[in-house]
Parts: C-alpha cells; sequence; structure tokens
C-alpha cells in the first residue's frame, strides 16, 4: 500500500466517525432530557439545609425530655 492510500482509508474511517457524533441540537436536546431526571445545585443544598433543622430540631426536643426528667 501507497502513503496516499493509507491516507485515503484513515479519512474515510475518520468521516464515518465524525457522522455518527451528535450536533449541538442534538446535544441540547439530550441534555434538556437528562435534566429533568437529576437535581439542582440549589435543590441539593435545600434538602442538606432541611435535614440539618430536622437533626437539631430532633436533638433539641431529646435534650428538652432530659432536662424535664432531672
Amino acid at each position: 500500500m501507497t502513503d496516499k492510500e493509507i491516507r485515503d482509508l484513515i479519512r474515510s474511517e475518520i468521516k464515518s466517525h465524525m457522522l455518527d457524533m451528535p450536533n449541538k441540537a442534538k446535544v441540547k436536546e439530550i441534555a434538556k432530557e437528562v435534566s429533568n431526571e437529576y437535581l439542582t445545585k440549589k435543590e441539593v443544598k435545600d434538602m442538606i439545609k432541611d435535614t440539618m433543622n430536622a437533626y437539631h430540631r430532633w436533638m433539641w426536643e431529646k435534650k428538652n425530655m432530659w432536662m424535664s426528667q432531672i
């Protein structure tokens, strides 16, 4: 095989793989579909904040129960 034939084979393989790649519009469409399945950063922060508030409220109530038994 000559150098030109090898380059042509490689070029044709690269072109065939480039056709399979999604374009910008397809990537945006996929991102919109996936975004509904995951939590945002704000939702995670709110979830952590609510959990910590519930934990501290529970500890406060537990402390009051111990104090009332003394």
